[in-house]
C-alpha cells in the first residue's frame, strides 16, 4: 500500500486506465482498481466517490494528453498524424466506455485537440484561395464537424483495422502505408468542406 496518500489519486488514475484498456470499464471494479495502483479501497470513494467518475477523469486526462499532442502542430494534416499514432487500446477504451457507460457523466468536457483541430481547419480555410461557387450553394461546413468526422474516422480505422483489412480485401497492404493513406483522404475532405466564395467575389 502506498505510504504516500497525496500520491493516490495519480495511483488510481494510472491504475485504472491501464484496466480500463485491457477490458471493458464496466467488468472492472473499484476493488481491482485498489489493488493495481496499491492504496486502500476507501481512497478511491475518498477522491473519486465512483467507478464513472474514475472513468470520467480518465478520458479527462486522455483528452488533455491529446491535447498537448497537438498543441504546437502547424496544420489540421499534422494534427491528425499525431493523433493516429495514439495506441489502440485508447480507442478500444472509448468504444466500450460508450456502450456501457452513462455518457452523460463519462463524457461531459470537451477534447482540447479536437477543439484545436477545428481551429486549423477554419484557419486553413480562411487562408486558402478562394473557389468558384458551383451553381447551386452547398450548405456551409462547420470546422468542428469536419475536425469530429476527422478523429471520428482515425478512431474507426485504429479499432476497426482487424475486420476492415480482411473485408476489403487489404490484407497485401502495409497498415502504416493504409494509415498514410487515410490522412492523404482526410486532408482531401478538409480542403474539399471549404466553403465557396461568396458569388461576385471568385472574379475579382
Amino acid at each position: 500500500m502506498t505510504n504516500d496518500p497525496a500520491s493516490a489519486p495519480e495511483q488510481i488514475l494510472a491504475a485504472a486506465t491501464e484496466l480500463f484498456h485491457e477490458r471493458s470499464p464496466a467488468a472492472v471494479s473499484l476493488r481491482e482498481i485498489a489493488r493495481r495502483a496499491e492504496v486502500n479501497y476507501g481512497l478511491i470513494h475518498h477522491y473519486f466517490k465512483s467507478k464513472e467518475a474514475v472513468l470520467g477523469e480518465v478520458f479527462r486526462a486522455s483528452a488533455q494528453q491529446g491535447g498537448r499532442l497537438v498543441a504546437d502542430a502547424p496544420d489540421s494534416a499534422t494534427a491528425l498524424a499525431r493523433l493516429a499514432q495514439d495506441p489502440r487500446a485508447f480507442a478500444r477504451m472509448l468504444a466500450w466506455a460508450v456502450l456501457d457507460s452513462d455518457t452523460s457523466q463519462v463524457f461531459a468536457h470537451s477534447s482540447p485537440a479536437m477543439r484545436h483541430i477545428a481551429d486549423l481547419i477554419a484557419a486553413e480555410w480562411a487562408s486558402a484561395p478562394a473557389a468558384t461557387p458551383p451553381a447551386a450553394e452547398p450548405p456551409a461546413h462547420d470546422p468542428r464537424v469536419v475536425a469530429a468526422t476527422s478523429v471520428l474516422t482515425l478512431l474507426g480505422w485504429s479499432l476497426f483495422a482487424p475486420y476492415v483489412f480482411p473485408a476489403a480485401g487489404l490484407e497485401d497492404r502495409d497498415e502504416d502505408d493504409v494509415r498514410t493513406e487515410v490522412l492523404a483522404l482526410l486532408a482531401k475532405m478538409t480542403t474539399a468542406a471549404a466553403p465557396p466564395a461568396p458569388r461576385g467575389t471568385a472574379d475579382a
